[in-house]
């Protein structure tokens, strides 16, 4: 839940870079809200990515370098399929002349930052809230 919230804020705060078509707010609300739907399953599927071989549940008490390097890939991975599937297609999205491209494809950087920070500050943010074990835990 956390991080569809922090999601929907970046899909709002990024609707500058796509070609909006005259959505009205609650429109481009409404359209945020799918995609922090999906930002939010590819949080879960990334975190599952890292949770393989796992010795316990949550990982995110520690971010154990592996771990977290998994999660990210994994979600980096799934965001720039997505975007190069989605990217003008008929039922994806256009990016405007604001977008930056990674060097050498068509892929706008901004959802590639997307999946650095919103994730890593959810994970940051759901463990200062203190979900997961209280006690002392072995590294893994």
């Amino acid at each position: 839940m956390i991080g569809f919230l922090i999601a929907f804020v970046w899909e709002m705060l990024q609707l500058p870079f796509y070609e909006a078509g005259g959505l009205t707010p609650a429109q481009a609300a409404y359209r945020c809200g799918l995609a922090s739907f999906g930002d939010a399953g590819i949080m879960v599927a990334a975190y599952l990515a890292g949770s393989i071989g796992n010795s316990y549940s949550p990982w995110l008490v520690r971010w154990p370098a592996g771990r977290f390097s998994a999660y990210l890939a994994t979600g980096l991975v799934i965001t720039a399929s997505v975007e190069v599937l989605a990217v003008g297609a008929d039922w994806g999205w256009t990016y405007s002349d604001l977008m930056p491209l990674l060097p050498g494809t068509h892929i706008g950087l901004v959802p590639m930052l997307m999946w650095v920070i919103v994730p890593t500050a959810t994970l940051w943010l759901v463990r200062r809230i203190g979900v997961g074990p209280k006690e002392r835990l072995p590294n893994n």
